[in-house]
């Protein structure tokens, strides 16, 4: 399984990469008549040639990660932009030559409007913090957490920001909902500890609420500029200093760092669990300790909620009998559109689960995937904005 799915993703990286380039090269060497005019043409190489050595470069070098970030984002808009001219223009071909002119034409003015469009939205949606509000209602939750509330952040990536003011806007608006916990599922960096700047620390501390939880997700245990990762033959292995030295960040801005450990919170006479899971994901992505261990440790018939980063083994029922779990890793694909419970249209998916609430009707369990407040390859989003997830309990 584990060598299938190497193989899995070194051709889905040659393929990707494969066919932009060639996408690009057939939009910009089939190039309509006012480029050409304008000498534009030569411009439009030197900058795609510029991209491609510098995502060349990425992939094998450590570099700093908001400009890989911004490198990755100035590729996606030329591959959109190609995409739709490409698309147009092949159209073309199939009318006789005075429409095929015309439409040819026509299929540059078409790909800059969808870039202006897709740049704007990219501005609006990447910039902006909302709270997603889910109200859930159990049975067995005991009396004294009726209206229980979690703030769930996940996925902040601090390498894509270029400042601190979206992680400001994310503690202002957390603080003023004053939560009971605050939970953040993973992902703390893109890759490494030099993401983490003394301004991200100030904001992460400044998140106030009784009790802060956190666990760690794929990103916090591994160097994601190795190529190797995906293009060797063995699996992603743990950097366990980075694990560690992201644990004594999260312990200094006041959370609780729960690596296969349970946290107990208790009100009045009644009690809670929080099952912190480490990066247990699909592989390739490595698995650490023994997650069957760790259930079997939760005391039965107390209200338990799982926090894991990646949601795949809540679809292989293994948190089955427990109420909710939480998780993020997918980041909604940074591109969708979530109009309704079963309409999502994204590219990223972990069996079926893009992002927002899960609900396992046969056994009443629920999986919130958080998209996440950051941003990973590209500084990208559309059709959706970061969020923080705001999860009342409530008795039913």
């Amino acid at each position: 399984m584990q060598k299938f799915s190497s193989m899995y993703w070194r051709i889905y990286i040659v393929l990707t990469l494969l066919l932009s380039f060639l996408l690009m090269c057939y939009a910009f060497y089939f190039h309509p008549p006012q480029i050409k005019k304008k000498n534009w043409y030569y411009i439009w190489l030197i900058l795609l040639s510029i991209i491609i050595i510098s995502i060349i470069i990425l992939i094998f070098t450590k570099v700093n990660s908001g400009f890989s970030t911004i490198i990755g984002t100035f590729f996606i808009y030329i591959i959109i932009f190609s995409l739709f001219y490409a698309i147009i223009h092949l159209v073309g071909w199939f009318f006789k030559k005075e429409n095929r002119l015309k439409i040819q034409k026509f299929a540059f003015s078409f790909a800059s409007i969808v870039l202006i469009i897709i740049v704007i939205g990219n501005l609006f949606y990447s910039n902006r913090v909302v709270l997603k509000n889910y109200d859930l209602y159990y049975d067995n939750l005991p009396e004294s957490f009726n209206g229980y509330t979690i703030a769930q952040i996940s996925d902040i990536h601090l390498g894509s920001f270029i400042n601190d003011h979206k992680l400001k806007r994310a503690t202002e608006k957390i603080n003023k909902l004053q939560p009971d916990i605050i939970i953040f599922t993973g992902d703390i960096v893109n890759s490494s500890m030099r993401e983490i700047k003394p301004e991200y620390i100030k904001q992460l501390k400044n998140m106030n609420a009784p009790i802060k939880l956190a666990i760690l997700g794929n990103h916090d245990y591994h160097d994601f500029h190795k190529f190797s990762h995906y293009w060797g033959n063995r699996p992603l292995e743990p950097k366990i200093a980075l694990s560690d030295s992201i644990t004594m960040i999260l312990e200094q801005c006041g959370f609780t760092v729960l690596r296969d450990s349970i946290y107990y919170v208790q009100k009045n006479m009644d009690s809670i669990a929080f099952v912190g899971l480490n990066n247990y994901g699909k592989p390739p992505f490595s698995v650490f300790g023994n997650i069957h261990n760790v259930l079997n440790e939760v005391p039965k018939n107390l209200f338990s909620i799982i926090l894991v980063h990646d949601p795949f083994y809540w679809s292989e029922g293994l948190f089955d009998e427990f109420p909710l779990t939480l998780s993020g890793h997918t980041h909604g694909g940074q591109f969708g559109f979530f109009i309704n419970k079963k309409l999502r249209l994204s590219p990223a998916s972990i069996n079926g689960k893009t992002g927002g609430l899960y609900t396992n009707e046969n056994n009443n369990n629920n999986l919130i995937i958080n998209t996440g407040l950051g941003h990973v390859i590209a500084n990208f989003h559309f059709g959706f904005s970061s969020q923080i997830a705001v999860i009342k309990l409530l008795k039913k």
